[in-house]
């Protein structure tokens, strides 16, 4: 999925996924990604989400267990998703981010920022959908992004 994907476009969110120069590197790298607290790196999980009938991977989600870092807090947020460019315009986006709200109150979260490129239209749709209320706009390396909260219930 992830070769494919890069084939396609740039890397995009969540950008582990185009981690390492193969699937083993990706692994390795995946199973590195604290889980528990580690004062020096932030604890996330990442999530495929996978058509069970076909076994065809869809896309990835990045959950980070808090956004205390620099980037994080301003641009970055909790979370981190994206739909194989192959696959998009589904619906898969705004079921991913369901599912990972619900995984979000799991880990303890209470309010999740979740940030968008300000010319990615449907991710705006995706957030908004998913009960995210647009706070502002700020800039990510020179481009312009959406900052958004969703109120984890």
């Amino acid at each position: 999925m992830a070769r494919k994907w890069r084939m396609e476009e740039k890397p995009t969110s969540p950008g582990i996924l185009f981690a390492g120069r193969d699937f083993d590197e990706f692994l390795a790298i995946v199973q590195r990604e604290p889980t528990e607290s580690d004062p020096a790196r932030v604890p996330s999980h990442l999530y495929f989400l996978v058509d069970t009938e076909s076994s065809k991977l869809l896309g990835a989600i990045h959950i980070r267990h808090h956004i205390n870092h620099p980037n994080l807090i301003e641009t970055g947020g909790h979370i981190g998703y994206g739909i194989c460019p192959s696959e998009r315009r589904k619906g898969y986006a705004t079921k991913m981010l369901g599912l990972a709200i619900s995984e979000a109150k799991n880990i303890g979260l209470s309010d999740l920022l979740v940030t968008c490129k300000d010319a990615n239209f449907a991710s705006w749709k995706t957030i908004e959908s998913n009960g995210g209320i647009f706070e502002r706009t700020t800039n990510d390396e020179g481009q312009l992004a959406r900052r958004y909260w969703i109120k984890v219930l």
